[in-house]
């Protein structure tokens, strides 16, 4: 009998993060310069959040209420709310509740500290490898 993944198993350990008060334009030369999406923002009561490269560049398009984007920082942005799991959830669970919310990227901690991060890339790269072990035992991975 198969056993559940947890999201341990997929997620990208040991992300890089921000501080709240970095400024945008460090944090968008962090994404560049790692080419991640995704950074966990780390707030001064202990809090976690998320600023999506998305994110940034709506900052950035014209009409934007902000006009001058290196007065920004982090904490202008960050989403107050973001989905944060333990080590230990079922893979399933998480898919289900980022199908369900549209969400794009999920925090993974352990014992309340930041331990990984979970991405609908993660997921993409997981299913893929499900396919391929189920379709192509053995190593092979050619698609007929």
């Amino acid at each position: 009998m198969k056993r559940m993944p947890r999201v341990k198993e997929v997620m990208t350990a040991f992300p890089f993060s921000i501080a709240e008060s970095a400024t945008m334009a460090q944090a968008k030369a962090m994404m560049k310069e790692h080419r991640v999406g995704h950074l966990p923002v780390k707030f001064a009561d202990g809090t976690l959040g998320v600023l999506s490269k998305s994110e940034l560049q709506r900052t950035e398009l014209p009409g934007h209420t902000h006009t001058d984007f290196d007065e920004l920082n982090v904490a202008d942005l960050c989403p107050s709310e973001c989905y944060i799991v333990d080590l230990q959830t079922s893979l399933i669970e998480v898919l289900d509740y980022m199908s369900e919310t549209h969400s794009d990227c999920v925090l993974v901690t352990r014992h309340d500290k930041l331990a990984g991060v979970f991405t609908a890339s993660d997921a993409c790269h997981a299913y893929s490898e499900a396919l391929k072990d189920e379709f192509f035992p053995g190593g092979g991975d050619s698609v007929a």
